[in-house]
This record gives C-alpha cells, sequence and structure tokens, in this order.
C-alpha cells in the first residue's frame, strides 16, 4: 500500500522540473499536486503531477486537468529564469555563524575587494541577513538582500526552501550552499568559488578562499567588515546592464 509521504526522489523531480517555486506564481513553499487525482489512481507518477503552492494547489484541484497540465508545460520560473523568496527570522537570532566561526555586531561578516559577501543588520529585534555569490561574470547567482532571497536556477539540482532554512545543491549529495534560521544563530554551510578561489563553511572551519578560522567568535561594530579578501585601496565593482559593456571592473579608491 503506497504511503500518502510523497517520496523524496519524486518531490525533487518535480521541484526542479517547475524551478524549485510553485508552476503557477514561483512561491518557494511547496506541495504536490495530483492532476490525476489520488482517489482514482493511487500513484507517484512525475507525469501527472505538479509542484504547486498551497493556494494553487487548492485552486487547481477545483479545475481540469488541463489547467494543471498546462502550469506543468510551462512554469513561472522557467519562464523568468528567476528564483524567489523570502526567508523568516525567529526574533532569537543573536548573530551569523559561518561555518565554526561566529560573527557578533559586524554589518559585513565579510567582503571581497570591498563587495560584501555574507553579513547582516538587526531591524526590530530581528536579523536581517545579506548575502552574494556570483556567477563568474560577478552577476549574482545567489542573493539576499535583508531576507530577500533571489537565484539563477541554471545549473542548480536541487533547491529546497522552508520559511527558515533554504538549501541549495549543484548535485545529489552535494551542497553548495545552506541558510538556516532555525537556531540560535543564523548559521551558513557551504562550499562555492568566487574567481578560481574556494570558499568553505563547514562545522569544523571558515576558509575564505585561503585564510583559514576555525572555531572562534569575532565582535565588531555596525559598519565595520570582520575579514576583508583582497588589496587595500582596490576595489571591485559588480556589472550592471547599465554599462556600455557590462563586466566587473577593478578601481583603485
Amino acid at each position: 500500500m503506497l504511503s500518502r509521504t510523497v517520496p523524496a526522489k519524486v518531490a525533487q523531480h518535480l521541484r526542479a522540473e517547475a524551478g524549485f517555486g510553485c508552476a503557477v506564481c514561483g512561491c518557494p513553499i511547496l506541495e504536490y499536486h495530483h492532476i490525476v487525482p489520488w482517489a482514482e489512481r493511487k500513484h507517484y507518477d512525475v507525469n501527472d503531477m505538479v509542484a504547486l503552492c498551497r493556494n494553487h494547489h487548492q485552486e487547481l484541484g477545483k479545475q481540469s486537468k488541463k489547467v494543471s497540465y498546462t502550469a506543468k508545460q510551462s512554469p513561472f520560473n522557467i519562464r523568468h529564469k528567476k528564483y524567489k523568496g523570502y526567508l523568516v527570522t525567529n526574533k532569537e537570532n543573536q548573530a551569523l555563524l559561518l561555518g565554526s566561526t561566529r560573527f557578533v555586531g559586524f554589518t559585513h561578516a565579510v567582503s571581497y575587494y570591498g563587495v560584501p559577501l555574507f553579513g547582516y543588520q538587526v531591524v526590530d529585534g530581528e536579523i536581517r541577513l545579506s548575502c552574494f555569490i556570483p556567477r563568474e561574470d560577478f552577476f549574482p547567482e545567489i542573493e539576499v538582500v535583508e531576507n530577500n532571497l533571489s537565484a539563477m536556477i541554471d545549473g542548480f539540482w536541487d533547491i529546497e526552501f522552508k520559511s527558515n532554512y533554504v538549501k541549495f545543491r549543484r548535485k545529489k549529495g552535494e551542497v553548495f550552499l545552506t541558510l538556516d534560521f532555525r537556531k540560535d544563530d543564523v548559521e551558513v554551510r557551504g562550499r562555492f568559488e568566487i574567481a578560481g578561489r574556494e570558499f568553505i563553511f563547514s562545522p569544523s572551519c571558515c576558509d575564505f578562499g585561503g585564510p583559514r578560522i576555525k572555531n572562534a567568535t569575532l565582535h565588531g561594530q555596525p559598519g565595520a567588515t570582520a575579514v576583508g579578501y583582497g588589496q587595500n585601496g582596490l576595489r571591485l565593482l559588480r556589472p550592471n546592464y547599465g554599462m556600455r559593456i557590462p563586466r566587473p571592473a577593478f578601481v583603485w579608491t
């Protein structure tokens, strides 16, 4: 007898197919809709299921199967080539934990040639996380601005999202980045490259593309940067589409 719990393999397939969000609106908090109803046929056939948010799950469940199949064939995130969500804090979060190192008070925990990579500020007693992980061309692959998350969906095998947690995987069994608001500190774990240098945030270390910190707590002030990677006076300008030729540039300040 089949369980009513959707198998993990099926759920991952449906998430990826829909660009990791609701096929109708892109919302990252998902349920899995049986287009061919469970009462009609007990199954987990990915051809007859689609990833939807709760609202659209209820809405499409009342409409013809054709509406669900149309959404499945042209998901919102696939059309827009982007993933969005909002990470919810619990007002108990105290600081930012990158791997094994705790950052308290700093606006910017880590920067790369003056560009903030990870940081936070406290607004109305709640942590607002900021994060920037660039692609090779230094346009953002993952970016969080005060808990508002956006990401390019190309290149990810899975994105698993809860309201206070998100995990990015390049391939099965390999974690690219995890942002976790469920504990006392906002925890960041991951392994990624920036300009050919590997950054590793794990329970045993915090590796900034060479320099490494283990099991430390760093205290600072708002506006300050804890770890600045790069050369004094040399700043990276992020590319933008207002440039005649959009590309990153280094400038002396």
